[in-house]
C-alpha cells in the first residue's frame, strides 16, 4: 500500500523529510489511536477521520516543519516552546533534527491528546447553543412578520 504521506514528503529537502518522519514516529507513539490524513497539505491527527476532531498537525515547509495545536493555549507548556497569540491555537517551529528528538514535544502531543476529546466537546456543544439561539432568533422575526 502507498503511503501518501511519504509520497507528500518526497517534495521536500531531505532534512525536512528526515524532521517530519521524526515527529510521525514520535506523534504515533504519543497518540496511537490517532487517525493520521493529510488535510491542507500537512499531516493532521485527529480523534476521528474527520478534520473537525484534529489535535495537532505537522506542516512541512521548505527550511522548517511547524507541529502545530488546535488548542495549544491550554496547555501546560513547561519549557516555554508554543508559540502563536490566537485564542485557542499554538506551534511550534522545528529546524533540525535534533529539536525533532526534544523530549517534551512528546509531552506536549500526549497531553493535547488526552485534553483533545474535551476541548472538541466544549466546541461542538457552543457552536450546537449558537445555532440553536439562531434558529430562534430567526423564528421569532419570521413570526413578528406574520402578526402584521
Amino acid at each position: 500500500m502507498v503511503d501518501v504521506v511519504k509520497e507528500f514528503l518526497s517534495n521536500y529537502p531531505n532534512q525536512i523529510r528526515m524532521i517530519t518522519e521524526e515527529l510521525r514516529h514520535m506523534a504515533r507513539r504519543a497518540m496511537p489511536r490517532a487517525n493520521e490524513f493529510l488535510y491542507y497539505d500537512a499531516v493532521n491527527y485527529s480523534l476521528s477521520d474527520s478534520p473537525l476532531e484534529r489535535i495537532c498537525y505537522i506542516s512541512p515547509a521548505q527550511n522548517q516543519v511547524t507541529l502545530g495545536f488546535l488548542f495549544g493555549a491550554s496547555l501546560d507548556d513547561q519549557h516555554h516552546l508554543l508559540q502563536g497569540i490566537g485564542k485557542r491555537a499554538r506551534h511550534i517551529k522545528i529546524r533540525t533534527l535534533e529539536e525533532a528528538k526534544n523530549p517534551a514535544l512528546k509531552g506536549l502531543v500526549k497531553a493535547a491528546w488526552n485534553d483533545g476529546a474535551a476541548s472538541i466537546s466544549s466546541i461542538k456543544q457552543r457552536t450546537r447553543h449558537r445555532v440553536v439561539a439562531h434558529s430562534r432568533t430567526k423564528q421569532a422575526s419570521r413570526s413578528r412578520r406574520k402578526t402584521r
